[in-house]
């Protein structure tokens, strides 16, 4: 399955710590979570408030699409990453 981005703007979860952002497949819509933390490690400290964070999130987008399709690859089902997963991606692993 390719996935796309879909038109479905990012949410910021605060009571789970995550954002939530949408990949379209070949039949549906995918829903992904990148924690908090793995914003905040790619700034290297804690960003201020939602603007903040869903700004650190379209900075990164990239990186993160790249670890999400990568999850999924190997998952099959919704993805969450955590920082690590980002951070890998972000340098090119």
């Amino acid at each position: 399955m390719i996935l796309e981005h879909s038109a479905k703007p990012a949410e910021d979860l605060e009571d789970v710590q995550k954002i939530r952002f949408f990949f379209r497949g070949d039949t549906d819509i995918v829903s992904c979570l990148v924690s908090w933390d793995a914003l905040d490690r790619l700034e290297g400290g804690k960003a201020a408030d939602r603007s903040e964070r869903l700004e650190r999130f379209e900075k990164h987008r990239s990186a993160i699409d790249v670890a999400a399709r990568r999850k999924y690859r190997e998952s099959g089902g919704e993805v969450t990453l955590e920082a690590d997963e980002v951070l890998k991606a972000a340098k090119g692993g």
